[in-house]
This record gives structure tokens, sequence and C-alpha cells, in this order.
């Protein structure tokens, strides 16, 4: 009798996040994969062409997840507030999710065609959509340097003694996705 096949995509992707969180990126091997997953590395090509894909499929995956958590939060916010939803969504996941945040950092890995280009291109799409008033849109490089800056930041800096309450924290952090987000509106105030 053959034995049934248990191994599908979904576990593979879940396997190959565990490791990027627990062993990072370059321990993140087919071989080390197949290894953990109790199966032989030609077993993975079932599912995935290459190494590549692979990061591609778990990053696309983790994408997804925060696109449904910005349109949740989203509804119903508009200007300022749905900026500062926006970005402190996207930098709480980026927090939380340190297999996302490792692979957004190596984004110059992944081609234009990848899957995780795809929904980045998606969550840029959404922030497209802020307008802060009548005059200003917001600059999408700009909003996403400054979350990226500031969750590369907080984990460079973590375990180091913090001299702000959460609620200072909170508004610098804003104050500087506001700053990066719209010099034209400091220049014009200045």
């Amino acid at each position: 009798m053959t034995q049934k096949r248990t191994l599908d995509l979904d576990k593979v992707l879940a396997k190959a996040t565990e490791m990027i969180e627990s062993r990072g990126l370059s321990e993140t091997t087919m071989p080390n994969l197949a290894k953990d997953l109790g199966v032989r590395s030609q077993s993975l090509y079932h599912y995935v062409k290459n190494r590549s894909q692979l990061l591609s499929l778990v990053a696309a995956s983790r994408i997804r997840l925060l696109y449904q958590d910005l349109l949740k939060q989203l509804v119903g916010l508009s200007g300022h507030e749905a900026l500062f939803k926006f970005a402190d969504v996207v930098r709480d996941r980026l927090l939380e999710d340190q297999a996302l945040a490792t692979l957004l950092y190596h984004m110059d890995e992944f081609s234009d065609d990848s899957e995780v280009v795809k929904e980045v291109v998606k969550i840029l799409d959404l922030g497209d959509q802020l307008q802060v008033d009548t005059e200003h849109v917001v600059s999408q490089h700009a909003l996403v340097g400054a979350v990226l800056g500031y969750v590369f930041l907080d984990r460079f800096t973590d375990g180091q003694e913090k001299v702000e309450s959460p609620r200072e924290a909170e508004e610098n952090y804003h104050e500087m996705v506001w700053r990066l987000v719209s010099p034209s509106v400091q220049q014009s105030n200045a």
C-alpha cells in the first residue's frame, strides 16, 4: 500500500517561516528545510522551483496577512489618522513578524515578477490611496522608508535603555513619519 502524501505548500511555507525566525535566512536552505520536514530535498521541488521562489512565497504569504490587516484597520479613516494608522499597522506587523522583516530587507534579491513583489505593490497601491488633504498626496517611498527605517532602528537598539515613554515614542514616530512623507508641508509652513 502506498503512503499518502502529507506534505503540501502551506506546510512547506510554515516550516520555512519558522526556520527564518529561529535560525535566520542563511540557514533556511532547501536541504535544511527538507531535513526539518522529514523529507528528501527533491520532494520540495514539487512545490517550489528553488530557494528564491520559496522565500518569495513565504514573504508574499506574510504580506497578504498584512494587507488584510491594513484593509480592516483603515476602514472609515482619512487624512492624518489614516496615514498614521497605515504606518502603525505596518510597523507593528514588521516588529512582530521577524520573518517578514528579514525578507523585506532582502527585497533586492527577488525578481520583479516574483510573488513578493506583486504583494508589495498591492500594499503600495493601498498607501497611494492615502491623501492627507486636498493639496498633498503621501510619498509612498518616503512612507515605506520611514517605517522600515524605524523598524530597523527599533530592532538594532533592542535591549538598550529606552528613555521615551510608550506615548512619547508613538508621538515621535508619528512626527518622524509626517516629516518624511510631507516635506512640502514643512517648507510651506516655515
